[in-house]
Order: C-alpha cells, then structure tokens, then sequence
C-alpha cells in the first residue's frame, strides 16, 4: 500500500506542472512578440526545472549535452548549426519512463527545438495550450494517414524553419526496474532520412529507484547522457529497420552503463542474531556485524551507486573515515544505568578507534559546564534541571543555542541521540540537519501501544525519528517495536547489542556459601521489574528449599513490599536486602550467589542478564523482549512474564530447576564467564556502530521541503505542529546568526590523543620530581643554617 508521502509528493508534481503549464501560456506570448516564438520550449522547460527539480529533490548530471547545442556538420549533411544562434536541425530522441521525464526535459532542452506528441495531449487544459503555442507537432496514432501527412510537414519545418525535433521512439511510457527499452517505432527515423538529418540519442537513468508508480516516489540525483550524433547521409527508406537498431542498441548500452543495479526486493531483510560465535559450539556466529541490518538503511531510496554492507570498505574514500561525534542524552553519569554506561562504554571504545567523542547530557550539580572523564571524555553539562526519571522537559527551543554552539565549536560530524526518553535527544534529532550534521539514533527501551505515556512517548519519537539517517536498536524484538512506535522503514534500524568488560566480572566460585544456594537479585525495585512475581515465588521458594538464600541490591516504591514479605513470613534470616548497591560492588554482590534471577516485564535487552552470566551464575529470567536472544539456552531458564494467574508458579518452577542443576554440579562458572567473553564486547560494539555512521554519512542530504514534507505524513494534526515547530525553529536560527555570528565562535583546533596525553601526563611528572629534588637540597641546607645559628645562639 502506497504512503501518504507517495500521493503527497504525486499531487504536488502535477500540481507544479499545471502551475508552469498555466505560466508557459504568458511565456508562449511574450516569447512569440518578441520574435522568440521557436525557444517558447527551451524558456518553459527551463522554468519547470528550476521550479519543480529543488522541491522534489530531483537533480541532473549531464554528459555529452555539447551535442544538442553545437551540430557540427555530421556525415556532409550540411545541417551544422548552433542552438543558441541560427539553429540547426536534428530528430533527437529519448527513452520515455513517465511522465516524470518532463524533468529531464527541463535540464537539457535546448532551443530551437519543438516536441512530437500525440494529438490527445492537446484537449489538456494549460498544458495543451501551451503546446499549441510552441509549435508542438501532434500526431493522430489511430490516423495512419494524417500521422504520415504529419511527419512530412514537420520534416519540411525542420529544414525551412533550421529546428530541431525531441520524440519519444518507443511510442509509450516503460517504468521498469531493469534498464531496458521496449522496441522503436520507425516514425522518427522515417523524418530523419526523409529531412536528411541527424539523430542525436539521449538516454536519462533508469529511475525506477526514485520512482516505480506505485508506492514510491523519492529524491536523488541521475545521469544523463547526451550520444554523438548519428548521420543518415545517403539513406533511404529501406535502410530505416537498420538504423532503429543501431540507436536502439547504442541506447540500451549507455543506459545500461549509467543505471544503477535493480533495487532489491521490497521485503526488508531479516536482523542478525545477537550472539557472536563460540568456541566449541553450534551456536551461530554474527561476526559480519549487522550487514543484513544496515543492508537496506538507505537502499531504494536516494543513493546513486551500491555500496558494501561488509564493512570490508566503503566506496568515495569512506573506509577508515574517523568523525567528530556528539552523544546527546539525558541519561549519563554520574547516575547509574544501562544507557548510562553505554554510552560512556562506546564513547570511550570509539575514541581507542582514533574518533573524537563528546557528550551532551543536563548538569549534575557539583557537576556543571565543560567536565572530562577518564579517558578525555568530554562532557558538556547543560543547565537543565530533570522533572521525573533524570528526563528535562521537552522544549524544542531553548537548547537550539546550545546545541548550535556545541556543533560548530566541536565541528560536529554526527549527532548521536540516546533513549526514547530522552528530551535532549530528541531535539538534537530535529535540530541536526539544520547545521548539514548527519543524526543517529539509539532506542534502549521496549514500550507498549495503548498506555498513556507509550501514547505520547511514541508520538513524539516519530517526529524527532523523522529525519534521521539511521536507528540502532539493541534486540531484535526492540527494533520491531521502535520500527512500529516511530514509524519508521524497517532497512532503516540496524540492530547492534549492549556489551561488557567480562573481565570487571570475572567468577569467584570461593566467594558463594558452599552449604546454601544463593538467589541474587539486583535491580529497580519498581513495577515494571517484575518486584511482585520476587514477592510471590521467594517465599514458596524458602518453603521447598530450607537451603536456599536470597540476596537482593536495589531500591524503589516496591522496597516497602519485600519487607513486607519479609516480615509476614520471618523470613528476615533467608532473605537480604541490599538497598542501593554502588557500580563497584556489583560484582562483589554477584559473586555471593550461584543463581541470578530477573523478574522484569519488559526489558529490550537485560545488560543486568549477561554481567551476572559474565561472573558465572545461572539466569532465571521472565521471557519478555530481547531476554531471549542474548544467551544461549543452557545457560538461561525462562518463566511467563506477567504476575497474574499461575504466572508465579511458572518463576517458582524456572527457580527449581535452576537449583537442582546447580545441585548436581552441572554448571560450570568459569566456562560460563569464558562464553559470555566470547559473545559480548565493546570493540565489536564500537565497529559496528561505525559502519552505521558510515551509511549514515553517505546518505543524501535531506533538503527543507522533503523533510516538512515527511512530518507533514505524521497525521493531520501532529504533522502541521511538527512543520511549525520547524520553520520557527529556521527564523530562531536564522536571529541566533545575526546576534551570535558564528565566525565569532572559538573552534577546537586541537585533536585529542591518547599518546599525546599520556606524553604530557609523563612530563608533567617528571618536571614536579625535579622540582621536588632541586627543592630537597635548598631545605636541607636551610635545616643546617638554622641548626647552626640555634647552636651559636646556645654557646653564647
């Protein structure tokens, strides 16, 4: 089923062409009074183009076009002659696809030149009486008769009147995604051999990409190619089945030459796995990355040329491109959380692969302005204050100024957002292209359809997701729901897992208590965690097995609840509650245990899961999101996800067999830590991430009119708002560059290296050591001038 966009971008094509069509009657007048009648197509043609080309994002590359303007004398015809002076005559033929093909016209019309058409096309209102007026030679293709008296009388205008004749030889349209034509009707080259002139093929790409008719109709640029004239000096009608194979076939060799490959099927490709291969087993390998993901992020669309989805290299230089990048998000340190540490983990990961990374996230006081982090992290800490969840308040506006100086200080290549709710991020979306920055986006959340704050929390993902160059995800489940929540073409999101350092996790079986079995919970302790199906089974779980212990770090609204357990069934010895544990101590807390339970109800991926399979512990874990693509399944067990009914008794029934497998010794905590070593790390993150950014940056840039015009396909009402909020948000820039030049903002000239910093770091060293040791004979010398003058003072 075709878009919104699809009949939007259609309906304001005819409406432009209606529009010149109703303007080329004036331009017909005017031209005819001034004695310009013959170059009425070349003024129209040229206007259309101008008009219509910037606002469907349609553009040109012209080869060859000295042809149609300069005729040398081809063959000895004596038909020599320049477009722009005294004219010259040729039968210049071109491959028709649509009705779209007026556009290339408009490129590369030249003057003195008339078109063929059929006779029908002149009933239409404003078109047709501007054909009429430009000399326009229509032929009745039921009429065999007036067709032929037609091509003769034109034949004699072209000679008397020095014109040349623009005809479409395949006689109808052929929108195909191969670049072929359908075979030439004789008519043109029946009026060139009987003229005595030339033909001048000319072949537009294959835009079948751009647009097939039915429920695609995009942006991009093509080629056109202007072929060396061909003489009809000496022939006759019997030579003319010969020569409409010879242009035939020359024009289906340059248009073969000059399209682009078929595009691929409409059906998106399945996401990779997110599991990398182990070693000794059958588990699938992904060590290609996303290829399949990012296969589609820009393919059918805008692009001119394919390009490699391996990451073995990118085409225009791109390979081994290092960025300047800005992550922006609500969620960073010093809070503590799974965004949180993502981001800083990639940051860091991406800068040991030479690319400079900075942060945007609200101030954190004591923590305000410009901060660094190990290792040269550069965090800018706006003055914003959170409202709920460390979020700030969607304002759309006041962190333009921000942002703009950020991006020009920086010189920002990419924008990265973080968290679908985040505020900071979704404005950084909106506002990138405005400075010609490509914007990514990263979704680390699942959220549902009908509950209130999914409502507006996906209305507005949509629009700030609108425009973006690319969407990471990190499960396959969570790029099914961010695709149906933001609206968005699913060969768009690529899907890129959270990772970890295994080695800040390493098991230590001597820490857990060899006569019980320990249960570790560590979380949130809020609904959405699953607290109430903890309340339920523990209990029941102490009840089956006097040897188990229950170990749980957290805090949160549901605290009051476990204590409550707690109490009602003195279980005060069996169960143990943590509250808040720091970053640091979570392995400490992890390592107590034997089982890792999560009772959470919706979760896009559980970095939580894989850190405790990391140090070594069995998972228990409600079946909910990305839960069931992260590790393999003798490594997890899984019970139902919601608390209702017996949902309970299936997390109690997960539970036993967790335990009776670590009773009998089955599961082995090293091996465990060595898989999940294998499976997950940030270098394999941080490279997959790049090829993203490098799809990104060789997407065509999005142009003012297609970008209102996709926010316009968010609804009728939220679309208009949308397109509001962006052309206020053009004439606050616009007030911003006259009040805050930005050749008066300092740029940073300085690129950041580790080696570099550790340089200074080591002198720096060095240099206060030799001043503490030029310093340490001065001070023993003074002891000494003091002891003496104490001992003289005594003797006297």
């Amino acid at each position: 089923m075709a878009s919104p966009m699809f009949y939007f971008r259609l309906a304001l094509y005819s409406l432009l062409l209606l529009t010149v069509s109703f303007w080329a009657i004036l331009i017909g007048l005017v031209a005819t009074i001034l004695g310009k009648r013959l170059n009425t197509n070349y003024y129209v043609a040229r206007t259309f183009w101008h008009v219509a080309g910037p606002v469907l994002g349609w553009k040109f590359e012209v080869e060859g076009e000295e042809y149609l303007w300069d005729l040398k004398d081809v063959g000895g015809q004596g038909v020599e002659g320049q477009a722009s002076k005294s004219g010259r005559s040729a039968v210049m033929v071109g491959n028709h696809q649509s009705f779209l093909d007026i556009l290339y016209l408009g490129r590369i019309f030249p003057k003195h030149a008339a078109i063929m058409a059929k006779k029908s096309l002149r009933l239409l209102p404003g078109l047709g009486w501007f054909m009429l007026l430009s000399g326009t030679v229509f032929i009745d293709r039921k009429n065999n008769k007036s067709a032929i008296a037609s091509m003769t009388q034109a034949g004699e205008d072209m000679k008397r009147k020095r014109i040349s004749l623009w005809i479409f030889p395949e006689g109808t349209r052929h929108l195909s995604p191969h670049a072929d034509l359908l075979p030439f009707k004789k008519g043109a080259f029946y009026l060139a051999v009987q003229s005595g002139t030339p033909i001048v093929p000319v072949v537009c790409e294959n835009y079948y990409h751009l647009f097939n008719g039915k429920n695609h109709f995009g942006r991009g640029t093509l080629r056109i190619k202007v072929l060396p004239p061909i003489p009809t000096t000496g022939m006759t009608a019997a030579d003319v089945p010969a020569l409409v194979e010879k242009t035939r076939d020359v024009m289906i060799d340059a248009l073969q030459e000059i399209s682009m490959p078929s595009p691929p099927g409409s059906q998106a490709p399945s996401p990779t796995p997110l599991l990398q291969a182990e070693r000794g087993t059958g588990y699938q390998s992904t060590a290609s990355s996303d290829e399949a993901a990012v296969e589609a992020t820009i393919g059918g669309r805008e692009i001119r040329r394919s390009v490699s989805v391996d990451g073995a290299g990118l085409q225009n230089g791109k390979k081994g491109k290092k960025y300047t990048i800005a992550m922006v998000s609500d969620f960073f340190l010093p809070v503590i959380g799974g965004v949180e540490g993502h981001i800083y983990s990639l940051g860091v990961e991406l800068m040991r692969r030479d690319h400079r990374v900075v942060v945007i996230t609200h101030h954190h006081p004591p923590r305000v302005g410009v901060r660094h982090l190990a290792p040269g992290l550069k965090v800018y800490h706006l003055p914003y204050m959170p409202i709920a969840s460390n979020a700030t308040l969607p304002n759309f506006f006041l962190f333009l100024p921000y942002f703009r100086t950020i991006i020009l200080r920086e010189k920002i290549d990419i924008v990265h957002g973080h968290g679908s709710l985040s505020s900071l991020a979704h404005e950084a979306m909106i506002h990138a292209p405005l400075f010609g920055v490509r914007a990514v986006f990263t979704d680390h959340s699942l959220f549902g359809f009908a509950d209130a704050v999914g409502v507006l929390t996906n209305k507005l993902l949509a629009g700030a997701l609108r425009n973006v160059d690319g969407v990471i995800c990190v499960s396959n489940t969570g790029r099914e729901n961010t695709v149906l929540r933001a609206q968005l073409e699913p060969g768009l999101v690529s899907v890129i897992p959270n990772a970890l350092v295994a080695e800040q996790f390493r098991p230590d079986p001597s820490r857990a208590d060899p006569e019980h079995i320990t249960i570790v919970v560590i979380s949130r302790l809020v609904y959405r965690k699953g607290i109430d199906l903890l309340v339920a089974s523990a209990p029941r779980i102490c009840e089956l097995f006097p040897s188990v212990r229950f170990v749980v770090g957290g805090d949160g609204p549901k605290m009051v609840e476990l204590e409550q357990m707690r109490e009602k069934y003195l279980l005060q010895d069996r169960i143990e509650l943590l509250g808040s544990i720091r970053p640091s101590d979570v392995r400490e807390v992890l390592t107590r245990g034997q089982i890792y339970l999560n009772t959470s109800l919706t979760e896009a991926f559980g970095i939580s899961i894989i850190e405790a399979a990391s140090a070594g512990l069995f998972v228990v874990s409600t079946r909910v999101g990305g839960v069931p693509e992260i590790l393999p399944g003798d490594m997890i067990e899984f019970a139902r996800a919601d608390e209702e009914g017996e949902c309970d008794d299936h997390v109690v029934r997960a539970l036993i067999h967790a335990i009776h497998t670590i009773q009998k010794g089955l599961y082995d905590p090293i091996q465990a830590h060595e898989r999940v070593k294998d499976m997950y790390a940030w270098s394999d993150v941080a490279e997959r991430t790049e090829r993203v950014y490098d799809r990104a940056m060789i997407t065509p840039e999005k142009d003012l009119g297609e970008r209102l015009a996709r926010l316009l396909s968010l609804g009728p009402a939220f679309g208009p708002i949308m397109c509001i909020i962006i052309a206020i948000e053009h004439f606050f820039l616009w007030s911003l560059e006259i009040i805050s030049p930005r050749d008066e903002i300092d740029r940073v000239e300085s690129v950041w290296s580790h080696e570099a910093f550790e340089k200074v770091v080591d002198d720096e060293k060095r240099s206060r050591s030799q001043v503490q040791e030029d310093r340490v004979p001065v001070v023993k010398e003074s002891r000494k001038g003091v002891k003496a003058k104490r001992t003289a003072s005594g003797s006297t």
